[in-house]
C-alpha cells in the first residue's frame, strides 16, 4: 500500500533550488499526459541541501511531479531558490511478485515528489507558480 508523507520543507531540507521543468509524457507516447481535468503534467528537477547524519552538507537532485495549466518552472531562472506548496513524498513498499515466465521479483519500492505549486523566495512578490497537483 503507497503512504504519503507531508514535507516540511524548512526543516527538511537547508535550501531548495530550481533547475528546470519538463512536460511528463504519458505512458508509452509522445504525448503530454493531462489530470483528469486537464491540466498538464510536469516533471520539475529541483536541487536540495541537507544535512547528514554527521551534519555535513549534501545535496541530491529531485523530481517533483507537479501539475498546471501552464509550465510551473516559466519565468524561473535555473538555481532561484524555490519553496513547494503542499508538497508531498510518497513510498511505494516492496513486495515480491512473479514476472510472466513464473519467477520472482521485486515489485515497487520506489519513492516519488509531489508538489501543489512552486514558489519562487528570491523576488518580493511571491514568483508564484500556480499549478495543481496529481500524481
Amino acid at each position: 500500500m503507497p503512504q504519503i508523507f507531508a514535507i516540511d520543507q524548512a526543516a527538511t531540507f537547508t535550501g531548495v533550488a530550481f533547475l528546470q521543468s519538463t512536460p511528463k509524457l504519458g505512458f508509452q507516447s509522445d504525448q503530454q499526459d493531462t489530470t483528469a481535468d486537464g491540466r498538464f503534467k510536469w516533471e520539475v528537477q529541483l536541487v536540495a541541501g541537507f544535512r547528514d547524519n554527521f551534519g555535513n552538507a549534501t545535496h541530491e537532485v529531485i523530481k517533483v511531479n507537479v501539475a498546471s495549466v501552464s509550465d510551473p518552472g516559466e519565468g524561473l531562472n535555473p538555481y532561484t531558490p524555490v519553496h513547494l506548496i503542499n508538497f508531498v513524498v510518497g513510498v511505494v513498499p516492496a513486495e515480491m511478485g512473479t514476472d510472466r515466465n513464473g519467477g520472482q521479483r521485486i515489485k515497487g519500492g520506489s519513492v516519488w515528489y509531489r508538489a501543489d505549486e512552486i514558489r519562487s523566495t528570491a523576488t518580493t512578490s511571491g514568483g508564484r507558480r500556480s499549478a495543481a497537483s496529481t500524481e
